[in-house]
């Protein structure tokens, strides 16, 4: 008479299969969810620097960003369907590979925060080495001026301009209680009132479009004031108004723009209406 199975056997067999069930079913959905938030954080980020510079780096990196959460999940599930039983160290390893496609995720946004940061740091040392370049050129011309000063003599006519574009170059610093930008323009009047600067000599234009030589206050006004009359720098206003109150030959040209008004406007800009 045949023999039949005892109940035992057949209740740990079944036992044995719902607790492989149950392990690998959590780990499963687990690792398809990170996966899935994983892609849209990749996706989220791209599409949020959609117009950034950099496109062709970014393309790369969100790239390879989505095949590192491919293949993580390829291997989390292959580890958890491959194997008879997923044992303690094939679990932790599954959670590896579960915390690494979370992290593919936010690689992208990691690596664009560094380079980001680089790119900050660089911009404020090169900023600090133009200030102090900018900071040596004004004490040059100071030192400069004292000794015209002293010994009554004036500046050439090419001199002069090149000491005007120091001062207006000033303008883009105006950080501290007494900033370069005024230090330039108190240094500017002290060399007007000394008679130091003819603002009537005759200098040739610096664009190439427009070499013609004007007066110096009417080259500067045609260079630095007429084409930028609806954004113009606050310090270059400044400079003209010094130079067309210091004995400046108004009826040479037209010189309209002296007469209207000035509107402040944002950060160091006026405009002329």
């Amino acid at each position: 008479m045949p023999r039949h199975p005892g109940v035992r056997p057949l209740l740990n067999r079944y036992v044995a299969s719902t607790d492989q069930i149950g392990t690998r079913w959590p780990m499963t959905i687990l690792q398809l969810v990170v996966a899935s938030a994983s892609v849209f954080n990749v996706i989220r980020f791209r599409l949020d620097n959609l117009l950034i510079e950099r496109a062709v780096e970014l393309d790369r990196l969100t790239v390879a960003a989505l095949a590192a959460v491919a293949v993580f999940t390829a291997a989390a599930l292959v580890l958890c369907w491959r194997v008879t039983v997923l044992s303690p160290p094939r679990a932790g390893l599954a959670l590896l590979l579960v915390g690494l496609t979370a992290l593919s995720g936010f690689v992208p946004g990691i690596m664009e925060s560094r380079v980001l940061a680089a790119e900050q740091v660089a911009r404020k040392v090169e900023q600090q080495h133009r200030d102090q370049a900018f900071a040596r050129e004004l004490l040059q011309w100071t030192a400069d001026i004292d000794r015209r000063v002293a010994a009554a003599h004036p500046l050439e006519a090419e001199q002069a301009w090149a000491f005007l574009d120091c001062v207006s170059s000033a303008g883009y610093r105006d950080d501290g209680a007494v900033p370069p930008s005024a230090q330039a323009l108190d240094l500017l009047r002290r060399a007007l009132v000394s008679g130091l600067i003819d603002v009537n000599a005759t200098v040739r234009g610096h664009r190439l479009k427009d070499p013609i030589s004007r007066p110096l206050f009417l080259q500067f006004y045609k260079e630095r004031v007429e084409p930028l009359r609806y954004a113009l720098a606050r310090q270059d206003w400044e400079i003209m108004r010094l130079l067309a109150t210091n004995g400046a030959d108004l009826s040479l040209s037209d010189t309209a723009d002296l007469e209207k008004t000035v509107v402040p406007g944002p950060s160091r800009f006026v405009s002329l209406r």
